[in-house]
């Protein structure tokens, strides 16, 4: 049996093989008529073009490179989902890289893509940690890197983040009712929705005249850290404490040293944080959440690069979506 190909049907139609390419590409450039009589042979035959020999016409991976810092972090596995979906509709793969919020990692990825193994970037990832962005730069002249969630206002690239600041502010306001002792719990002021963040914070704590005192802000980088350090808290603590936690898995210790202790939320301590995790209030039923719009920050940011890879002009460059305190 004769193997189809662009070229047969082509000839079975009396057009050129560039013809019945652009028929299967929906372009506008040939008739409708055409189009649809060419389009239902294809579906009738079920024809499938090579991928690859496409790719290899076109100078196009139809790959997408995605970096997270955390991809156990429920906000990146929902905002994956999100990219994932676009990306489907449109024909592309994706490939996915995870940091753990390590810039030499970062820089190795970027390097790594140059080669041109994929379309374009959409990066969690960078901290601007040391002022580091070169990296950044250099990929973005070779091809269209995206940010979402956290982004670098130094740097004209398109991002779609959550309004972080006034979400802050809110969740700040909401735990100040329960306790006016509050710690803040992030990774780096150099990431910037943890900067974002803390400065709701304290702009929360100045609204409602409560002094900011630097001793209860409460840094770290991973979650042996964050673990010990919640122990000692909370082991010599005198009256009750609250935390605004804005990293789902130092919650998760915060949660783990209570449970230890045996001591009562809210009854004990107060706590809200930053998750989007689908089984929270099972093992957290009295916390008040902050829930970012991820898949959808993960379903934008991917229509903005796949825009920018088919070099179209963007209606508007950077989005920001409200984020949602549930009780």
């Amino acid at each position: 049996m004769q193997k189809i190909n662009q070229k047969i049907i082509a000839k079975k139609f009396g057009v050129s093989v560039s013809t019945v390419s652009r028929a299967m590409n929906d372009s506008h450039q040939i008739s409708e008529p055409v189009k649809k009589k060419i389009n239902s042979y294809i579906k009738k035959i079920k024809f499938q073009p090579n991928p690859h020999a496409r790719s290899l016409r076109n100078m196009k991976t139809k790959t997408i490179a995605v970096l997270v810092p955390d991809i156990a972090n429920s906000f990146f596995t929902l905002s994956l989902r999100g990219i994932e979906e676009v990306l489907h509709k449109n024909g592309y793969n994706l490939m996915i890289f995870q940091t753990n919020d390590q810039l030499e990692t970062e820089k190795q990825i970027f390097n790594q893509l140059e080669s041109g193994i994929v379309d374009g970037v959409l990066s969690a990832c960078s901290s601007n940690k040391n002022g580091a962005i070169e990296h950044i730069m250099k990929l973005n002249e070779k091809i269209p890197v995206v940010f979402f969630d956290r982004f670098l206002k130094e740097l004209p690239i398109p991002y779609v983040t959550t309004n972080n600041f006034e979400v802050s502010i809110e969740a700040t306001d909401a735990i100040l009712k329960e306790c006016t002792d509050v710690f803040f719990v992030g990774i780096s002021e150099k990431i910037s929705v943890t900067a974002e963040r803390l400065m709701g914070y304290k702009t929360a704590l100045s609204h409602n005249k409560i002094a900011f005192d630097p001793k209860k802000i409460l840094m770290f980088e991973d979650e042996a850290s964050a673990y010990k350090k919640f122990k000692i808290l909370l082991q010599n603590r005198k009256n009750k404490s609250a935390f605004f936690s804005t990293v789902e898995r130092y919650t998760m210790e915060l949660y783990k040293v209570c449970t230890e202790l045996n001591i009562k939320v809210p009854d004990d301590i107060a706590i809200i944080s930053f998750t989007n995790h689908p089984y929270i209030h099972l093992f957290m039923p009295n916390m008040p959440i902050v829930s970012m719009p991820s898949f959808d920050m993960g379903k934008m940011s991917t229509e903005i690069l796949l825009t920018l890879i088919k070099k179209k002009k963007l209606l508007k460059p950077n989005y920001i979506l409200p984020s949602t305190i549930l009780y």
